[in-house]
């Protein structure tokens, strides 16, 4: 979907995984919290982090997962793989089961991210998955959403609207740009 370029060498600083996770649910719906931590979880890692937001007792969550990979080629494998499995029909099929394509409602492409990819369908419940690498950090964010579609036909869900997901990719760039110090690249140039 959308690609900035040639991978890039660029330097990023070495910050632990954890700074990279959203600190609070202010881009998220009101009532949504940060689900407090606790130990049994990755949730403060150096390399691996991992948080999930939502509504306590009410279905429906966000999880977001950040990696701080070894180096440049180990993202962008990792974002190859994801890409590449994470978005198809569930593998064995379940039911229901759609392959997780760019949704129509969201038109926010990440001006920060070396590479993003966000895909919407139904792997037994409605979400979104959306992928971000910023250089040698790699995160993925699975979206509950209220609503999702097979073969044309609605499937009712827990979770965001979809009109309430772009608020919170957008966040994760204002982080990956104060944590990482990233500036909005140019557009590539298209010759005639």
């Amino acid at each position: 979907m959308v690609f900035f370029g040639e991978p890039t060498t660029r330097s990023i600083p070495q910050s632990p995984a954890w700074h990279l996770l959203l600190p609070d649910a202010q881009a998220f719906p009101q009532d949504w919290d940060v689900d407090p931590c606790t130990l049994s979880r990755k949730c403060f890692g150096e390399t691996e982090a991992y948080r999930v937001y939502g509504i306590v007792g009410v279905p429906g969550h966000v999880i977001q997962h950040v990696h701080r990979l070894g180096g440049l080629a180990s993202a962008q494998a990792m974002f190859r793989r994801a890409r590449e499995v994470d978005f198809k029909k569930s593998s064995p099929p379940r039911v229901p089961s759609s392959e997780f394509l760019p949704p129509p409602e969201i038109t926010y492409r990440s001006p920060i991210a070396d590479e993003y990819y966000l895909g919407c369908g139904v792997d037994i419940v409605p979400g979104c998955i959306a992928i971000f690498r910023y250089g040698h950090y790699f995160i993925e964010f699975f979206f509950n959403v209220d609503k999702g579609y097979v073969d044309g036909v609605e499937i009712k869900g827990n979770g965001l609207k979809i009109e309430e997901v772009e608020p919170i990719l957008r966040a994760m760039d204002e982080r990956a740009a104060a944590v990482l110090g990233l500036r909005p690249r140019a557009e590539p140039t298209k010759t005639p």
